[in-house]
């Protein structure tokens, strides 16, 4: 059971769960931050030997500063239960980051090379994580990656009588050497697990996979390392053979350190010719489908929206692209209706109910409409903020759905309108509204019924005037809940039912000081729990509502300008967890 609070930290939600501990979010009131922790579990405190490898861990840990590993702040026994408090990370996981598709030969170089220096660290402090992984490698918000969760690090100095003779780690990163139970392990079983997680990176699966952990294990003992080219043949004999060498099975043959493997992976990558989508090559002989590269087999090329002279701006597309893309057939000519609705009544008098259901897969749902001038209410309170950040990304079991813009073909429909336009720039997604206090938004193609709904969005051009924001359990283009910021602190919350606004708050709008303002970004987060709404902006509650109306629907992005001015807004990192 989740307790309120361990020592002086409020615990918020449980984030993550395991065979040796649980990890929790929490706040520090002394210097008002979020933290996580990690509480032993039960049936190992009562272990001498584990309580002392416990404190030792975090004597060691809280010694070595870097900022590719994620510190220790506090450790402690709080009601006869082990916790450590550590820095709290709202990127998520590297193995969320697979999940969404293999990374490019640059994103993983620059990965590897901030961790590596990380490892040789620890490595020099007589300290072997023993359990690297994907899920063990943490972003932080600003998209830089550190090493956690070192409490089955063994440490070699002085401590080989707290050492036992199981073997511990995940098997699908094991060393050989790891696998056999040998007692001598030392930095170079870790480099062969972050051989296997570049191995992963690049192919979006290990090099190894098969129905059973076991017989994982043993692939690792005794099966000869795939070529990455059969599943990557854009990748060259270069990178094959680093990978070959970290990947041996005898550890002198190995890099010595993981600075030396960053240097040969930086030295390939410089000369290495990056293809717009990588064609990956899975593996056809495996049960292990969950750590496979789902690319989505009804999913239909959306229009990129670009222009290399002014790469910053959304620019229209052509006809051509237009018409290939099928958006021509679906912008209203009104400005007040979006398509969604128009093409409901074609599906309805049509009895075509399958045809809209694989046209929204491929297209997605976009809308828009004039004015919305029941939120032009000037604010009239300031909301008190509570930090609670819920960010769960980095629970695998919880994301619904991920996006971060970089596949043009991930579903959202891209095109231009009298409103304004939408669709895929190369470092995000953008929607433009053409002034005169018009809304233009846009939605994924999958209905949720308790979700939490995340994006990074700020306007593009600093001075601008306009909001924007998250929707969810959309209906149709005539019903949906609304949460929306403005660039000057102000939001509010609200339902479009009918086509009628019913806002949440009587004075409309609400300020807060957690709205970075102008065109810097904002994390935000929209609950759709039950009855209840909750809008958080960087990690911070700034109001919750109830309202029973809507279950279930859609999920979508809005942009909207107050003024004659063009209003454009970058979205980014789009993502869907189960509400709890």
């Amino acid at each position: 059971m989740i307790k309120e609070t361990i020592a002086r930290y409020e615990i918020q939600l449980e984030i993550g769960r395991g065979g040796m501990a649980t990890v929790y979010l929490a706040y520090d009131p002394n210097f008002r931050r979020n933290v996580a922790i990690k509480l032993v579990a039960s049936n190992l405190q009562s272990e001498h030997m584990y309580r002392q490898r416990f404190e030792r861990e975090a004597h060691l840990i809280a010694k070595i500063e870097h900022p590719a590993i994620v510190p220790v702040y506090d450790y402690g026994e709080h009601n006869n239960n082990l916790y450590l408090v550590m820095r709290y990370m709202p990127g998520g996981a590297l193995s969320n980051k697979i999940k969404n598709g293999v990374l490019t030969l640059h994103e993983v170089t620059q990965i590897i090379s901030q961790i590596a220096p990380a490892l040789d660290a620890v490595h020099s402090a007589g300290i072997v994580h023993r359990d690297l992984k994907p899920g063990n490698i943490l972003f932080d918000s600003f998209g830089n990656p550190a090493i956690s969760d070192f409490g089955i690090a063994h440490f070699t100095s002085a401590t080989s009588n707290l050492t036992g003779s199981a073997i511990i780690g995940t098997p699908s990163y094991m060393s050989p050497e790891q696998v056999r139970g040998d007692a001598d392990l030392d930095g170079r079983s870790d480099l062969y697990a972050l051989g296997v997680i570049l191995f992963e990176m690049l192919a979006g699966h290990g090099p190894f996979q098969s129905g059973t952990p076991l017989s994982i294990a043993f692939k690792h003992l005794t099966d000869p390392i795939p070529s990455i080219r059969n599943f990557r043949p854009d990748l060259s004999i270069e990178l094959e053979a680093i990978l070959y060498r970290a990947l041996a099975k005898d550890r002198e043959l190995r890099y010595s350190t993981a600075s030396e493997l960053s240097r040969d992976l930086q030295a390939v990558a410089v000369t290495f010719h990056e293809p717009e989508s990588p064609r990956v090559i899975r593996p056809s002989d495996t049960e292990d489908v969950a750590t496979e590269v789902d690319t989505g087999e009804n999913s239909q090329s959306a229009l990129q929206v670009s222009d290399a002279s002014q790469p910053d701006v959304l620019r229209p597309p052509n006809a051509e692209s237009l018409s290939r893309s099928h958006t021509s057939q679906s912008i209203p000519q009104e400005s007040t209706h979006g398509s969604s609705r128009r093409l409901l009544q074609v599906a309805v008098t049509a009895g075509a109910g399958l045809f809209l259901f694989f046209l929204c897969g491929s297209l997605g749902v976009f809308g828009t409409w004039a004015g919305l001038r029941g939120l032009f209410v000037p604010p009239t309170q300031t909301a008190p903020p509570t930090v609670i950040a819920t960010n769960t990304s980095n629970v695998q079991d919880l994301v619904l759905f991920a996006d971060d813009f970089s596949d043009p073909n991930s579903g959202w429909p891209a095109g231009r309108n009298d409103v304004g336009m939408f669709g895929y720039q190369p470092d995000s997604y953008r929607i433009l509204v053409n002034g005169n206090s018009q809304v233009q938004w846009v939605s994924t193609d999958r209905v949720y019924d308790n979700a939490s709904i995340f994006v990074d969005s700020a306007p593009v051009i600093e001075g601008t005037t306009g909001y924007y924001g998250l929707l969810c359990r959309i209906q149709d283009d005539q019903n949906f809940y609304y949460f929306v910021i403005q660039s000057n602190g102000e939001y509010t919350i609200g339902k479009y039912k009918n086509n009628e606004f019913h806002s949440f708050f009587a004075e409309g709008w609400r300020h807060s000081n957690a709205i970075n303002t102008g065109n810097q970004t904002n994390r935000l987060q929209a609950d759709c729990l039950g009855n209840t709404l909750r809008l958080y902006v960087n990690n911070v509650r700034l109001d919750e509502v109830a309202d029973p109306d809507f279950t279930a629907g859609f999920s979508g992005i809005l942009a909207a300008a107050l003024d004659d001015q063009d209003f454009e807004v970058r979205f980014d990192n789009f993502l869907v967890t189960k509400a709890e």
